[in-house]
């Protein structure tokens, strides 16, 4: 189960377009480490592993996206330069200058114009089953599926947390996943689909200049390795881990093979 650990402190930032962003603040001194959220389906409350095992060591800041958990709803404001443009109101409200940065799956891609934006704030980044559209037109969503979304939420939630999490013995997390994913607003998870330009961050993986973790679990049935491999492969400065037989969010299932990567990789030298 996910562990939820205690914050020393609290609030709320004020982004870029006045959207009222929930931040929680861990542990104490340098560096300072932001969780960047992935898909607002979920809120901070699933890094709660990497929590845990950061905060002895550093600062770290998470925040629910806009969207999700206690950050506020709204109908529409969902691009990732907002997306971005959040984890900066954070940063700011904490008076942090300068951090590292982790994120999982889509969030990528607010991480990729976070460091191309601003480059002299983030010192490395860390993506854990990083998912991008690489391709030169992304095609738009299906509005048959946006509808699905909208009105069988459930329908969806249920096997794409099967799909996310396909390693042996997860029905436990697999279980707390789908609770936390049927807090999402449906509509919310339809109309972001809908503002989402993939295009400008896939063509700035080559600008980002800081180190760069991917961790990526070899059986990932909701992003290929390919993709992983891929990315990797676009950015000056990247490196690939395979987690054996992991799926889509390792750092989730099995922490205890992802979190000695991290702490390597964003406490050292």
């Amino acid at each position: 189960m996910i562990p939820a650990p205690r914050p020393v402190a609290s609030g709320t930032a004020t982004s870029a377009d006045g959207l009222r962003i929930t931040w929680y603040r861990y542990g104490g001194g340098e560096p300072a480490i932001l969780f960047v959220p992935t898909w607002n389906l979920v809120d901070a409350r699933v890094v709660g592993h990497q929590v845990a095992a950061l905060q002895p060591h550093a600062t770290v800041l998470t925040y629910d996206p806009r969207g999700a958990g206690a950050s506020e709803r709204p109908n529409r404001g969902y691009g990732y330069p907002l997306h971005a443009a959040d984890a900066l109101a954070v940063l700011d409200e904490n008076g942090i200058e300068g951090a590292e940065l982790v994120t999982a799956s889509r969030g990528l891609n607010a991480v990729v114009l976070l460091a191309t934006d601003a480059p002299q704030r983030f010192d490395r980044i860390a993506a854990v089953g990083p998912y991008m559209r690489l391709e030169p037109e992304p095609a738009p969503p299906d509005p048959e599926w946006l509808d699905s979304l909208r009105n069988d939420w459930r329908g969806f939630i249920v096997p794409f947390m099967h799909d996310v999490f396909t390693e042996p013995d997860s029905a436990d997390v697999i279980a707390e996943m789908i609770a936390i994913g049927l807090e999402a607003t449906p509509d919310v998870m339809a109309t972001q689909e809908t503002e989402f330009d993939w295009s400008r961050p896939a063509g700035l993986l080559g600008s980002v200049a800081c180190p760069t973790l991917v961790v990526h679990g070899e059986a990932d049935r909701a992003v290929p390795l390919e993709l992983a491999e891929q990315i990797v492969a676009a950015m000056p400065n990247a490196r690939l881990e395979v987690v054996p037989r992991g799926g889509h969010r390792p750092d989730i299932r099995t922490p205890e093979l992802v979190n000695p990567l991290l702490l390597e990789f964003l406490l050292g030298p």
